[in-house]
């Protein structure tokens, strides 16, 4: 009899451990380089951070944080990812601070108004995997998942959700990960090189939207424990092509009675030397030298406002080797 039940544990044990191979052989390969932004971020001495980005793409891959401490000293780490509605956002949020106190935040708000509710499982949700188990991660993913155990399950066995990739395996499926960036020398920033020919709309002409309620209470939640741990807001918004921007107003008007700064970049490109000819890398995001002078107008914003170390004249800081 105990034979039995030791060959029925070792069966279950093994196919277990086999769901969950499979599982990361069919993974999105595409999420590999968020999730190792999120494990680098991890991997962060507690309270070593003053400036923190939070967002989407239009955060990642639009500021060059290193500028920031080559121009001004300023200490920051780029926590934003592909995608990220606001949700997601508000998970980072809470997620950083279980380990920084960060002086600053700034927060991109491209998708102020949208958020990852009742859906089903996707590459964003499938990021936030290496994420700690929180209170905040529990009530992520029940905005995400409602009430479906479906989903729960495709988020802790991804083979569910991805079996289908089985068809498309490559030599990165095999390996631990697929991204090629060194976060710690970027400090989380995600860069990319091409040029092209931005269409730059008028911020002046676009239409004038609301934000929903459920949003704002994720802006008032995160807004308040940032506020709580001695942290200033920004919200800002990056410049892109292609498709209109509808929150302007009621976003600024937000951050006034919020006690918050905000900052337009759509009004403020040719302050920053941003060129929608030479600046823009696709229709939505900067290229290395968009990315550098967003980083230097934004670092300029936040020495002139905030008290901030100069990490310059700290030796062996997080950012001074970098290249």
């Amino acid at each position: 009899m105990a034979k039995k039940l030791a060959a029925v544990l070792l069966c279950v044990v093994l196919i277990f451990v086999g769901v969950l191979a499979l599982g990361h052989l069919t993974r999105p390969l595409g999420d590999d380089v968020a999730i190792a932004n999120v494990e680098n971020f991890h991997k962060l001495p507690e309270n070593s951070i003053d400036v923190i980005v939070y967002g989407s793409s239009h955060a990642w891959r639009n500021v060059n944080v290193n500028e920031m401490y080559d121009k001004y000293g300023i200490g920051a780490y780029n926590y934003a990812a592909n995608w990220q509605h606001l949700d997601t956002t508000w998970l980072f949020v809470h997620d950083s601070l279980a380990t920084q106190t960060p002086k600053v935040a700034l927060i991109e708000g491209v998708h102020v108004n949208s958020n990852e509710f009742d859906t089903d499982m996707d590459g964003e949700i499938y990021y936030t995997t290496p994420i700690p188990e929180s209170k905040y991660k529990r009530e992520y993913l029940k905005m995400c998942f409602e009430n479906h155990i479906e989903r729960y399950i495709s988020y802790y066995f991804p083979l569910v959700s991805y079996h289908e990739n089985k068809n498309a395996l490559t030599a990165e499926s095999f390996g631990r990960s697929s991204n090629s960036v060194d976060f710690m020398d970027t400090m989380g920033f995600y860069p990319r090189d091409g040029v092209f020919v931005a269409d730059v709309k008028d911020w002046t002409q676009m239409e004038n939207w609301v934000i929903g309620d459920r949003s704002l209470a994720l802006m008032d939640d995160m807004v308040a424990a940032l506020q709580e741990k001695g942290c200033q807001v920004v919200f800002w918004v990056a410049p892109w092509s292609t498709e209109e921007y509808q929150y302007f107003n009621v976003l600024q008007q937000y951050c006034e009675e919020h006690n918050c700064g905000y900052i337009n970049m759509f009004e403020h490109m040719e302050d920053a030397g941003i060129s929608a000819e030479t600046d823009f890398c696709d229709p939505h995001h900067l290229n290395v030298s968009g990315a550098t002078k967003m980083a230097d107008y934004l670092g300029a914003y936040l020495k002139e406002n905030y008290d901030l170390t100069d990490w310059r004249e700290v030796p062996g800081n997080l950012w001074e080797n970098h290249n």
